[in-house]
């Protein structure tokens, strides 16, 4: 059953659910509008920072209008004190139903639908909203092949604070952003990889990583390799293939930079592209016309000076060498006996299947062994970290995890997957440069120095970095005062730190556990007094530090007795 009214609009039938709550088909009652009504789970307005949420981030959304946006109405609270929005009804299907029955989509239709979604992403980022959940689901494509992008910011005005509490992230796993995954403030650049990712999975109908669960889908986002489009489609053009890898360089500030750049770069791809097509296509036309034959006689004659009637009929010299030339190359032309033999369509399919089977055959019984690949991966994994770990976890390790075979190896495979992971993520750091001597540049270093330390985890000393960096700017700074206003408030508002309060907990279990006799105590004391070093003055901390230190005199008191 659903409602017959909510707020001002008459019910229909419901139109879909989720987690976020069910949307119902809608009719105003005086202005007779179609609209789509959202309503949210009744628990949710009993969040802490719920409604100041949702109330801030509903009126940004209403103030955004673009032609492939879902334009939001109206919101209100209902009877049983759920809240609701209405919003534009769009009559159509989902990315994800097309793919799902196309499973992959033409490239010239994949460049039309990404231009319409970075239109969409620029008009939001003009307006400072950040999509934060970008996936098929949450785009709409109508008859005409409009594209309406849906549920902006969505994933930030419904993010609980239980599930931040529990060290949660927010989004869809498959086209979720490395730094999202780990757990870290989405911005524009997150939106330019998930736009990848929604390419990617048009282009070759599956996401750029796949897992078991979430949590290894998260992983692969952070620090694996995703196949190159081409591999799954090999027609897909070098350009386009390129641009989609770049919207999902690991770190943000190697992707392209904005939505504007990038439908200026989508658009200039496709030009080039047609106008290749366009040359290769008049080559071939102008190779397939028919050419004057110049070595025929009218054409030779043609040539040679109308003199007397009986000269005019006798070969000349350039008809002489004509036809020496004509027969020696007539000579040439004419073929062997076993020349001719393979000149036959059927000998040359007969022998193509020969060679297909003879390859199938060697390839079959050459398989290497698994404990033949366990072994060379056991002699790569014990040298000196390299490229060679890379490969080897690429091409053997991971594809043995997925066949299930040498189970009592698993173990073993998974800490070096794990090493070449961390090997990768090492590999990819880079130290940030200094600045140029100008006022803006330094100021800008200081800037991005407090992002680093927010990233490192020490909010309390980011906080107090952007605070100081404000006392420094002047009134021409508009633009600088008002980005670090509201970062600062989004710092100041959410405190959960999820990351690094879940390594002082396990470090916390590992320590208690070693107190119960399940454990190393010098080790366990070791990590506790480290964990007091580098997190001393996180005033979010306080509590779990205070536990370290309680189970750290615990554990220098057993070590008396």
């Amino acid at each position: 059953m659903h409602p017959d009214r909510i707020g001002p609009y008459l019910i229909d039938r419901k139109i879909g659910s989720g987690g976020m709550g069910n949307v119902y088909l809608g009719t105003h009652e005086t202005t007779g509008e179609q609209v789509a009504v959202k309503v949210l789970p009744a628990s949710m307005a009993r969040e802490e920072g719920f409604v100041n949420r949702f109330s801030r981030e509903i009126e940004a959304l209403r103030k955004v209008s673009h032609q492939n946006i879902v334009q939001i109405y109206e919101d209100g609270q209902t009877d049983d004190g759920s809240y609701y929005f209405s919003m534009e009804y769009v009559d159509g299907e989902t990315l994800t139903s097309i793919v799902t029955q196309q499973k992959k989509i033409p490239w010239p239709e994949v460049i039309d639908l990404s231009l319409q979604i970075a239109s969409a992403l620029k008009a939001a980022h003009n307006e400072g909203i950040v999509h934060r959940d970008l996936k098929p689901s949450n785009l709409m494509v109508t008859d005409d092949g409009t594209v309406k992008l849906a549920d902006f910011g969505v994933a930030h005005v419904f993010a609980t604070t239980r599930l931040t509490r529990t060290g949660g992230v927010v989004g869809t796993a498959e086209y979720m952003s490395p730094e999202q995954s780990r757990g870290q403030r989405a911005t524009k650049l997150s939106d330019m990889y998930s736009l990848g990712a929604v390419m990617y999975v048009m282009l070759t109908g599956r996401p750029p990583f796949t897992g078991q669960t979430a949590g290894d889908i998260l992983h692969k986002h952070q620090y694996a390799q995703c196949d190159k489009p081409g591999r799954y489609v090999p027609e897909i053009p070098r350009l386009l293939e390129d641009f989609v890898c770049k919207l999902l360089e690991k770190r943000p500030e190697n992707r392209i930079p904005d939505a504007f750049v990038a439908i200026r770069q989508l658009t200039n791809i496709r030009s080039r592209i047609e106008f290749e097509q366009q040359q290769k296509s008049q080559t071939a036309t102008a190779a397939a016309s028919p050419r004057p034959d110049l070595t025929s006689p009218v054409a030779a004659d043609r040539t040679q000076g109308s003199h007397d009637d009986a000269s005019r009929y006798l070969p000349g010299p350039a008809t002489m060498v004509r036809d020496a030339i004509r027969d020696d190359i007539q000579a040439s032309l004419k073929k062997s006996p076993l020349a001719q033999f393979f000149d036959n369509t059927f000998v040359l399919i007969t022998l193509l299947c020969l060679v297909i089977a003879a390859g199938f055959y060697f390839s079959t019984t050459t398989t290497p062994d698994p404990s033949e690949n366990f072994a060379r991966a056991k002699e790569i994994m014990e040298n000196e970290p390299s490229a060679a770990w890379l490969r080897i976890r690429d091409d053997v390790l991971q594809p043995l995890l997925a066949s299930g075979d040498l189970e009592d190896k698993r173990e073993q495979m998974q800490q070096w997957v794990q090493m070449a992971d961390q090997y990768e993520f090492c590999r990819k750091l880079q130290i940030a440069t200094p600045s140029d001597g100008s006022s803006q540049s330094e100021l800008h270093r200081l800037i991005a120095f407090a992002f680093e330390t927010y990233t490192d985890g020490r909010v309390s000393d980011a906080t107090e970095q952007l605070h100081a960096i404000q006392n420094l700017l002047t009134d021409d700074d508009v633009y600088l005062r008002d980005f670090l206003r509201s970062t600062l408030q989004e710092w100041e508002a959410d405190h959960s730190n999820t990351g690094r309060r879940e390594l002082v907990r396990r470090i916390i279990d590992q320590a208690q556990s070693a107190i119960d006799g399940d454990g190393d105590p010098q080790q366990a004391a070791d990590a506790l007094q480290s964990v007091l070093v580098l997190f001393n003055d996180d005033r979010f901390l306080q509590k779990e530090l205070d536990t370290c230190r309680s189970l750290l005199e615990t554990l220098s008191v057993q070590a008396q007795e």
